[in-house]
């Protein structure tokens, strides 16, 4: 079935590269033919990943000899799974580098590359669509619904119940707490994140308070300065700063508050790799902020 179904791709697959004008296209899977003399000898589905947060759920769900193919960003700073990604074949998201590896599933996010989507389904790909998540519980959802498409089920359901015993531990130790450190969440190009976004998930479940929230700022957009200045948190987080480009998109550190807040040791940077979206890594970004979080504890009254 799978020799038949090669035969019909290939051909498809070149007159889709020759309509498209790509030579380079046609080469790709010609080459397929080749590759495929070492044919795999498993029945696992073969899959691919085509966004950044596809790999991280790729990488922490599937078997390596499963996995065809990995964005070129997987080995990068914002992989939290980049050292498993090492070694793996890497693409930059066109339709012939996954038929020309016989791809069974790719995964990819919703928003991203629609008429990848659709072409893919056209070949008798399966298109695994990411929605955007917000909280732990929708990530379960994703992650067993990913294990059992690719096969991977147990191993799926294993991790999620590792994640909740992990998140229930600090839960634990965070008790009855009634007060909570005060924060802000920034990044370089002035973006924050309030309610209804994966990052407020984790600050909370981290025993933070979403100074944002009580400012009114739902969602990605950041908090003006000057409404910080009238009513500043006690501290913050800080997150791709260490990534971002000089110039326009990195002015917000430079800005005296925030300069203030990393001065008197009020801000907790945590790697981007740890939240690039809403994935299972969020886990470690909690356990992270919660191990920290006495940096940006206020002094109460009854502790001078």
């Amino acid at each position: 079935m799978r020799a038949m179904k090669q035969m019909a791709l290939i051909a498809k697959a070149k007159a889709f590269a020759m309509v498209r004008r790509s030579p380079g296209g046609i080469a790709l899977i010609s080459a397929f033919l080749l590759f495929m003399n070492g044919a795999w000898a498993n029945d696992l589905p073969r899959v691919a990943s085509a966004s950044t947060c596809a790999d991280q759920y790729l990488l922490a769900l599937a078997d390596r000899k499963q996995i065809v193919s990995v964005t070129w960003q997987a080995t990068g700073p914002l992989s939290f799974y980049a050292d498993k990604a090492k070694g793996l074949p890497t693409n930059r998201r066109a339709l012939e580098e996954f038929l020309a590896l016989d791809v069974d599933i790719v995964l990819l996010d919703r928003h991203d590359a629609p008429q990848l989507q659709r072409v893919l389904e056209e070949f008798g790909v399966n298109a695994i669509n990411l929605p955007i998540l917000t909280t732990f519980d929708e990530i379960y959802v994703q992650m067993i619904h990913i294990g059992s498409t690719i096969g991977q089920e147990a191993h799926a359901m294993a991790l999620v119940a590792d994640m909740k015993r992990r998140l229930a531990v600090i839960k634990g130790e965070l008790g009855a707490e009634r007060e909570k450190p005060n924060i802000v969440y920034f990044r370089p190009d002035g973006g924050g994140a309030g309610s209804g976004t994966f990052v407020n998930t984790v600050l909370e479940a981290a025993g933070f308070e979403n100074h944002q929230n009580n400012l009114g700022y739902a969602g990605w957009r950041g908090v003006p300065m000057e409404r910080l200045i009238l009513s500043p948190p006690e501290g913050g987080v800080t997150s791709f700063f260490d990534t971002a480009h000089d110039g326009i998109t990195n002015r917000f550190g430079t800005h005296p508050f925030y300069r203030q807040l990393a001065a008197d040791q009020r801000l907790l940077p945590i790697s981007g790799k740890l939240w690039p979206c809403a994935g299972p890594m969020l886990v470690d970004a909690v356990e992270e902020l919660h191990e920290n979080r006495e940096q940006v504890l206020p002094v109460r009254n009854d502790e001078k």
